[in-house]
């Protein structure tokens, strides 16, 4: 009797997961449609080069990261929710194993900082609901419900990095891999700079209200200037990352509490391992950069990807970058039909540049 009634309370949480990714997906579809944006990470730079395996790995061996294979690539940088480098922001990157706009055998998408802002479907939904009303201070409800996200979005701001390959970018969820000899594990990848040292964490004073994300009143560089470092960096130079993973069996039965972007991995008893040196050598057109899409969904089977139960369940997160690809859709169709936008400009006195809070004269 009782595994009946637990049976059917772990179908409706299931099928109340799927309601909420549907009703999240068309949500921002819409909006990708309507608006012709990114539903994050709007304005960004694609990058070209190449990935080679590390020779003499030490994490778990898998059918996919052979030493020394070498896939070409494409990498993208993008600041979360603006469109201004200057301003305090989550940076992103998205990292193609193939030089295509669509497909390729794995996309990896990772942001700054360990922690996230948001770890599960609800509490997304509960983030989404602080964009939707304007972002700045509408956030600051679900930050005051959500202390771990206000961790997050301290752990993951980023202001004045010296480049797009000065920040340290984690997947900060969890992916999965099964080895050679068909052990499941969980793993956690991130990116560390080669080319640079890191940097780019604002100050303690930035940190009590990252809400206030505007540029700083004394700031003299372009909207643009993250994305004109790399142009020009990469007009006769590299800018290289060593793509790493953290490992833990994934062990039977329920999910320990770990596997919850609210935790960071001790890297002393979980360690980091190379898994591949990436190099950037050219950094591609605006045209590439808004056509340039990544789909979680690309990747082989031995490195799967755990999906959510429930809305509460840290894997539901993943459900939702999967849904992602239908605004991706919807937003290349807007182009189709109506254009692509223009590029964005690099003054602050334009337009299309927000200020959150209002500044009566935008640096």
């Amino acid at each position: 009797m009782f595994k009946h009634i637990e049976g059917l309370v772990n179908a409706l949480k299931l099928v109340y997961l799927r309601f909420t990714v549907v009703w999240v997906t068309a949500v921002l579809a819409l909006n990708s449609f309507v608006t012709r944006s990114r539903m994050s990470h709007e304005n960004g730079i694609v990058t070209r080069g190449r990935v080679r395996i590390v020779d003499e790995p030490t994490f778990p061996r898998n059918e996919f990261f052979t030493p020394g294979t070498e896939f070409p690539c494409r990498m993208r940088f993008g600041a979360a929710t603006w469109k201004d480098d200057a301003k305090m922001v989550i940076r992103g990157a998205g990292l193609k194993f193939a030089d295509d706009r669509d497909t390729s055998p794995l996309d990896l998408l990772l942001n700054s900082g360990s922690l996230a802002i948001f770890w599960s479907a609800r509490t997304f939904v509960g983030f989404m609901r602080g964009t939707i009303a304007g972002r700045g201070k509408n956030w600051t409800p679900y930050l005051g419900q959500q202390p771990m996200a206000l961790a997050g979005s301290q752990d993951g701001m980023r202001r004045d990095p010296t480049s797009i390959g000065s920040i340290v970018y984690h997947s900060q969820t969890c992916f999965g891999l099964v080895d050679l000899d068909a052990n499941d594990y969980y793993v956690r990848y991130r990116l560390w700079p080669l080319s640079y040292e890191p940097d780019g964490t604002p100050t303690p004073d930035d940190l009590t209200h990252p809400w206030f994300q505007n540029p700083l009143p004394d700031e003299i560089r372009n909207r643009n200037y993250l994305k004109d470092e790399a142009r020009e960096r990469l007009a006769g130079g590299t800018i290289e990352f060593m793509l790493q993973l953290q490992a833990r069996r994934r062990p039977p039965g329920a999910d320990p509490e770990w596997v919850t972007a609210q935790y960071v991995w001790d890297d002393t008893v979980h360690p980091w391992h190379d898994v591949a040196h990436v190099v950037l050598d050219e950094a591609l057109d605006y045209t590439e950069s808004m056509l340039t899409g990544f789909d979680l969904a690309h990747h082989p089977d031995c490195l799967p990807l755990p999906r959510g139960r429930s809305i509460d369940d840290p894997h539901s997160l993943m459900d939702l970058r999967l849904a992602a690809l239908w605004t991706m859709r919807a937003r290349l169709l807007s182009y189709r039909l109506r254009g692509m936008p223009a590029e964005f400009g690099d003054s602050r006195r334009d337009p299309d540049w927000i200020a959150v809070p209002p500044m009566p004269d935008p640096p």
